[in-house]
């Protein structure tokens, strides 16, 4: 049973880093092309937005673990599952807010850098609410002949996901060319772009609350 658990929750996982990834592919064409970098005569250069992901989990981390502690001392902390489905309502969030900011943006038209710095910061909640719970959970559930196998199923997942997150960056609108399709649904604007990762992101949440109950019967007491 406890494997199980590690099996679906390493599924659910793949959803969450392939939209994560695009941080260092589409997200930084989209910051390099489409987002307003000016503050004043200055200008941040684009490579700088891949460091806002490592200084939000350095000042956040720390308020993360004292949060589910403050939780757990009055019997309030969610279970590992739910933390998982939190991180990727996080995620979704990140892609609707972007969605939303470039909805009708009309050729040459720049966004503000708040809308890409909220989205990295929904990001990093995400990731500080899925990523450590994660590989706790599979410490606490592989038997201990199995841990090791069981800690590269985990880290296969993600090299799966990353493996998706390259194909899905390939759906990055270009002006100029064709538009593109995922599933049979078209891909012509940078909103419906973003929007797929909201989605993706944010039906896997879904499922991954509405199987919570049965994953903490599977889970028997582990936390």
């Amino acid at each position: 049973m406890h494997i199980g658990v590690i099996y679906i929750i390493a599924l659910f996982v793949i959803f969450f880093w392939s939209a994560f990834e695009q941080a260092g592919s589409s997200l930084t064409l989209f910051a390099d092309r489409q987002v307003d970098r000016t503050v004043g005569d200055f200008e941040v250069k684009t490579t700088w937005f891949q460091s806002v992901n490592a200084v939000c989990v350095v000042i956040f981390a720390p308020v993360m673990a004292s949060l589910w502690q403050f939780l757990g001392r009055r019997h309030l902390e969610p279970d590992s599952p739910v933390k998982q489905a939190i991180g990727l309502v996080m995620l979704a969030l990140g892609y609707l807010i972007i969605s939303l900011a470039t909805r009708d943006m009309a050729p040459g038209v720049k966004v503000s850098m708040f809308w890409l710095l909220s989205l990295y910061f929904l990001h990093t909640i995400g990731e500080l609410s899925l990523s450590p719970i994660g590989l706790s959970l599979v410490t606490k559930l592989s038997p201990p002949q199995l841990a090791s196998l069981l800690m590269g199923v985990w880290f296969m997942s993600n090299a799966t996901s990353n493996i998706l997150a390259g194909k899905l960056a390939t759906l990055l609108p270009v002006p100029g060319q064709p538009a593109k399709s995922f599933l049979g649904f078209e891909i012509a604007t940078l909103d419906q772009f973003f929007m797929l990762f909201a989605v993706m992101s944010g039906v896997a949440a879904v499922v991954l609350f509405a199987i919570c109950p049965l994953l903490k019967k599977m889970m028997k007491g582990v936390e």
